[in-house]
């Protein structure tokens, strides 16, 4: 049996026991329809925005932007879509499995989507020139580390980009000072060098900070962000 196959099978199964249609067995044409009804219940169409907007679970935290349809309101989906690798700067539109969950935990969602298809990945960012960068104090919203994502919450890193090729900012504790490059979307930064003082605490996340930022990184815009990626897969989000 394929895995979609499996999917309907277990969707029609739920469906069933949940409604009383036993004997619509007996009437070929409305079981049928009914068959025919479960089955596309079982699965969506989202499309899935190019930022992420704010939303509060059981933290502050940032959440999918979904929708239905390519003219419809935006909402927001505070779960991961299961098997879906999502990267800021691109629109989607997928095709999902959909299954409602009859109790969810705190600060989740009652639906839970598990990716089947990815039907298109559209880049809506644009190449970046110095006064896109200049004159703004870019605060991180939030980082992603080694697959790990880090929620900003206090002693927000903020970096700054001069006319003259020179990077400065705070790291949360210290200050930053280097130097970059810009051609098309890729920012090239030099050595970065910061103070020494003692943090009580937000140490660790400086650190992880300034070595995402070190390097060579593709910039992209969404809206009012700034994406900072890795090939590694490191990234850095900001807002101002």
């Amino acid at each position: 049996m394929t895995k979609f196959s499996r999917i309907i099978a277990t969707c029609i199964h739920h469906n069933f026991t949940q409604m009383n249609i036993a004997d619509s067995i007996s009437r070929p044409l409305a079981f049928y329809l009914a068959l025919a009804g479960l089955m596309a219940s079982c699965t969506s169409r989202l499309y899935v925005a190019p930022r992420q907007g704010d939303c509060t679970g059981l933290a502050e935290q940032k959440c999918l932007l979904i929708r239905h349809d390519a003219t419809g309101n935006w909402i927001i989906h505070q779960d991961k879509i299961t098997g879906f690798d999502y990267e800021p700067g691109f629109s989607y539109l997928i095709k999902v499995k959909k299954e409602h969950v009859k109790k969810p935990p705190p600060g989740t969602s009652s639906i839970r989507y598990s990716l089947l298809e990815t039907i298109e990945k559209k880049d809506v960012t644009s190449d970046m020139e110095k006064s896109d960068l200049t004159g703004k104090d870019w605060k991180l919203a939030y980082m992603i580390e080694n697959g790990t994502t880090i929620q900003i919450e206090n002693k927000i890193p903020v970096l700054r980009f001069s006319n003259d090729g020179e990077i400065s900012g705070n790291g949360g504790c210290n200050n930053f000072f280097g130097s970059y490059s810009l051609l098309d979307r890729t920012i090239r930064i030099g050595q970065v060098g910061a103070t020494k003082m003692m943090c009580a605490d937000g140490a660790d996340l400086e650190q992880s900070f300034l070595k995402v930022l070190s390097g060579e990184l593709r910039g992209l815009f969404s809206n009012d962000q700034l994406i900072l990626s890795s090939d590694g897969g490191n990234r850095l989000v900001f807002e101002y």
